[in-house]
C-alpha cells in the first residue's frame, strides 16, 4: 500500500473543517475499543495509517489522561472511558425502567412528568411525557437547566455531600431565572434540608414563569443520586396546596419505585409540610 492510498482510507485522514489531532484520537481509540487484546504501538500505527512516534505520543497523552492504559507491552481502553461508558449504560437503564413509572404519574395527575439526571451541576431531562392539556413548558430531552431553580434539581441536590452541593454553587453561581429564583446560597441550604427531610423538593414558579413543579430523587443500587423526577404544571392547576398536599407524596412513592426497580433498598423520608 502506498502512503497516498493509506492516507486516502485511514480514518485518521484529514477532513475538510476537521480538526486533524482529534480525527487521530478518535481513531486510536476507536481501533482499540474494537480490539480483542491490547495491541501495540506498531499494530495501531498500521491499523490508523500513521507513523509510528505520533502514535506512542497519543497513547502516551491518553494514558495520562486515564483514556487508555498500558497491558502487556500494548495499550487499551482505559478506565476512565470505561466509566463513561458505564454512566452512560445507567442512564439508559434508568429511562428504560422510569418510562412506565412516568406514564403512570402523567395519568394519575393530568400534568407533565419529567425524568431527569445531574450531569456536571446542572440538570439534562432524559425523558418527557406531556400533559393531555393544551399547556406545553420550555422543557425538552436533552435541554439543560440550572440545578438550583428546579425541582429535579434541589431534589438530587439535596441527597448529594455538602462538599460537592458547595462546588456546584461556586461552579454554577445561583443566576436569577424568575422573581422567586432562590439565590442565596445560605436559603438554599434551608431549602435542600427542607427536601431531604420531606423526600420531594417544589419549584415555586423559580425556574420558569408561571410553572410550578414538584421533584424527587430516584437511588441507585447503591443509595446514591441515579436522577429524579417531577411533576410540572401551570401555577393555577399545581397550586402549593396540591403540591404539598397530593403531588409531592405522589411523586416521591413513585420515585422510591423506580429506586426499588433499581435495586435499592432504602426509603425516602416521609415527613410532611415545611416551607417552599
Amino acid at each position: 500500500m502506498t502512503a497516498r492510498s493509506r492516507t486516502r482510507s485511514s480514518p485518521a485522514g484529514p477532513n475538510i473543517g476537521s480538526v486533524q489531532s482529534v480525527e487521530r484520537v478518535i481513531a486510536v481509540l476507536d481501533v482499540l475499543g474494537r480490539a480483542g487484546s491490547p495491541l501495540r504501538v506498531r499494530e495501531l500505527s498500521a491499523a490508523v495509517g500513521l507513523p509510528r512516534p505520533t502514535v506512542y505520543r497519543l497513547v502516551r497523552t491518553l494514558s495520562v489522561h486515564g483514556l487508555v492504559v498500558a497491558v502487556d507491552s500494548g495499550y487499551t481502553i482505559g478506565p476512565r472511558i470505561l466509566s463513561l461508558a458505564a454512566h452512560r449504560l445507567e442512564q439508559i437503564e434508568l429511562r428504560a425502567v422510569g418510562r412506565p413509572f412516568l406514564l403512570a404519574l402523567r395519568d394519575d395527575s393530568a400534568e407533565t412528568a419529567h425524568l431527569a439526571v445531574l450531569e456536571q451541576g446542572q440538570v439534562v431531562y432524559i425523558d418527557k411525557v406531556e400533559s393531555p392539556g393544551p399547556l406545553r413548558m420550555a422543557s425538552a430531552i436533552g435541554k439543560i437547566m440550572p440545578a438550583h431553580s428546579t425541582a429535579l434539581g434541589k431534589a438530587m441536590l439535596a441527597h448529594l455531600p455538602e462538599a460537592e452541593v458547595r462546588r456546584i454553587i461556586e461552579s454554577r453561581g445561583l443566576p436569577r431565572r424568575t422573581p422567586n429564583t432562590i439565590t442565596d446560597p445560605g436559603r438554599l441550604r434551608e431549602e435542600l434540608a427542607a427536601a431531604r427531610a420531606r423526600g420531594y423538593a417544589i419549584d415555586n414558579v423559580e425556574n420558569e414563569d408561571g410553572i410550578r413543579c414538584v421533584g424527587a430523587p430516584v437511588m441507585d443500587h447503591r443509595g446514591q443520586v441515579a436522577g429524579a423526577i417531577s411533576i410540572s404544571g401551570s401555577m393555577a392547576t399545581i397550586t402549593l396546596e396540591r403540591a404539598r398536599r397530593e403531588l409531592g407524596p405522589r411523586v416521591r412513592a413513585t420515585a422510591q419505585q423506580i429506586s426499588r426497580a433499581l435495586g435499592w433498598e432504602g426509603t425516602l423520608p416521609v415527613r410532611e409540610g415545611g416551607e417552599s
